[in-house]
């Protein structure tokens, strides 16, 4: 065995390890204020120097060293189950713990937090983002085999996952380590150097005025008219819609207020809170609007009327329900709004889009970018204008007009 060359007095130490590695070991600042001795690892011993010499220039300037064993997969369970789940929605829980579960723990969990680098997570991210995950998460083979279509049979569907997917890891990784940098696990928040290519978003045209005349013309004979009254109108979000209640009406001063949502959530429908807390709004009701709920209370009263034994009332008061009384499930509403589209022959489009509609719509008409994000419930007013003010065509090209006649106007002074 070579022999280890030696180090002046707190330098620390360098040796060659049995497996043919060179090890160097020195105490040195931790995120507790204590000194703990830490080693580094080089196939050479210049490898090893070279690594304990900027580990000991860290130490010297003020910038400890991680002072948890922990896993990323441990510290993340903790941090689900102390910290996520007692201070954000349950419906974002539930998110988080299924992308810790599917994408984090089997890519990342067995990194130690305090070796955790940017360069792991970026690794991570990208091939996540190139990897079918019905192959890595095993849904085809979870099937019974009378159902299995592809991976499993070793047909690749290729479903990687979307890029607002792998951002969304990025953004749950961000704010669990910023927690364990609050809590001494860690310095720094490795995940904050780690940035992405934008991607290609989703392009969102929604419903122009004329379509969405079509389709609540067509809706009026739809048992839930009044839902999507308050959609295109409104822009509510589907869970405020369902989550409605009589008691956040106010038919005779024209306001609605909202409250709650419904979500689906863990397999069981649930009421919870708006999703952040300009989401609980109130707002001025057209007559439109009014004309339409007027009906839908006739039409839940003649339901529960012809229901007999049968209406099951929790007593949630709920505007829109089955016709027994019982919440409406989400899905359901969407499959309603695909039939009511093609009824109307108006142009395939998602639920949610109904309020890319009402915005784009308001901002057609004159209405500010913070009346709109106070209508639509928006936290940021950025939100609002990136995302929810579609330009159309039209509007471009009458403002391109505008500015050619400003430009070819005549301003030459008057001949003297």
């Amino acid at each position: 065995m070579a022999r280890a060359k030696r180090n002046v007095n707190g330098e620390g130490t360098i040796y060659q390890r049995k497996d043919g590695r060179w090890e160097g070991i020195a105490y040195v600042l931790a995120t507790d204020g204590t000194y703990k001795r830490r080693s580094v690892y080089g196939k050479t011993w210049d490898d090893a120097h070279d690594k304990l010499t900027r580990l000991k220039a860290s130490s010297h300037s003020g910038l400890p060293i991680a002072a948890s064993k922990l896993a990323l997969g441990e510290y993340l369970t903790y941090w689900l189950t102390h910290v996520a789940k007692v201070k954000v929605r349950k419906t974002t829980y539930v998110n988080y713990e299924s992308l810790v579960r599917n994408y984090i723990a089997p890519g990342l969990g067995k990194k130690k937090l305090g070796r955790l680098s940017a360069r792991d997570i970026r690794a991570f991210l990208v091939k996540t983002a190139h990897t079918c995950q019905c192959c890595a998460q095993g849904k085809d083979k979870n099937r019974p085999k009378t159902k299995q279509r592809c991976c499993a049979l070793g047909k690749c569907c290729q479903k990687v996952p979307s890029d607002r997917t792998v951002r969304i890891l990025l953004a749950l990784l961000r704010t669990a380590l910023q927690h364990a940098v609050r809590e001494d696990e860690i310095p720094r928040n490795v995940a904050k150097n780690v940035e992405l290519s934008m991607g290609t978003m989703r392009e969102i045209e929604p419903l122009t005025a004329a379509e969405g005349r079509q389709l609540l013309t067509a809706a009026r004979s739809n048992r839930l008219w009044a839902a999507y009254e308050v959609s295109v109108r409104l822009g509510l979000r589907r869970g405020e819609v369902l989550g409605l209640r009589w008691e956040d009406v106010d038919l005779g001063k024209g306001v609605l207020a909202v409250r709650q949502s419904l979500q689906r959530v863990s397999g069981e429908l649930v009421i919870v809170p708006p999703k952040t807390q300009k989401s609980a709004r109130r707002i001025p009701l057209p007559p439109e609007c009014i004309t339409a709920l007027r009906a839908q209370r006739t039409q839940q009263l003649t339901d529960k009327r012809l229901a007999g034994d049968k209406w099951r009332d929790d007593g949630s008061g709920l505007i829109f329900t089955t016709k027994y009384g019982t919440p409406i499930e989400p899905r359901n509403l969407n499959r309603s709004f695909e039939a009511l589209s093609a009824r109307a022959e108006v142009r395939k489009v998602r639920f949610h889009d109904l309020r890319h509609t009402c915005a784009s719509l308001l901002h057609e008409q004159g209405a500010n970018a913070r009346t709109i994000m106070q209508v639509l419930g928006h936290s940021s007013i950025r939100v609002t204008m990136d995302i929810y003010t579609f330009v159309r065509l039209d509007e471009q090209r009458d403002a391109i007009g505008r500015l050619g006649d400003a430009l070819s106007g005549d301003d030459d002074p008057d001949d003297s």
